[in-house]
């Protein structure tokens, strides 16, 4: 699975997101959120599982003594949703505190970004979109061998 691509979406009254179709056919019927410093990301069970391995990595655990307290705390706020037979997921079970830090609460985008997708406030995405140059692109395309 890779997801990829940005829609702009509204939530309704309910604070439930219709995924793009595109988006929902990735998933079974679960989808694990965690609200992060910039989204909230959304990932399959298996993904969320990948995620945190990758995360903590024997690496990280030798050089962060309080890892443990980081893991529990990012497991803790993951909320398991289900997707509805509209292909909604409820984001009102996400922490309500950190939908409101991050300005989820009416327009938003929703952004594949690989193995997950990302939530963002409709003006945050606009503003991180409008700071990549083309420039930027093509630094990154020079880059690459293909």
């Amino acid at each position: 699975m890779y997801l990829a691509g940005a829609k702009d979406l509204k939530l309704d009254a309910k604070a439930r997101l219709t995924l793009p179709a595109d988006f929902r056919k990735e998933f079974d019927a679960q989808v694990r959120l965690i609200p992060m410093p910039e989204a909230i990301y959304g990932f399959t069970p298996e993904g969320f599982a990948a995620w945190m391995e990758g995360i903590f990595s024997r690496e990280y655990k030798a050089s962060h003594p309080n890892w443990r307290h980081t893991q529990l705390a990012l497991n803790g706020r993951c909320q398991m949703v289900e997707i509805d037979s509209a292909g909604r997921i409820a984001l009102g079970k996400v922490d309500e505190q950190a939908r409101k830090n991050l300005g989820i609460d009416r327009e938003v985008v929703v952004v594949g970004s690989g193995e997950r997708f990302e939530i963002w406030n409709s003006d945050a995405w606009k503003e991180l979109n409008a700071s990549v140059t083309d420039e930027d692109l093509t630094e990154v395309m020079s880059s690459l061998d293909f």
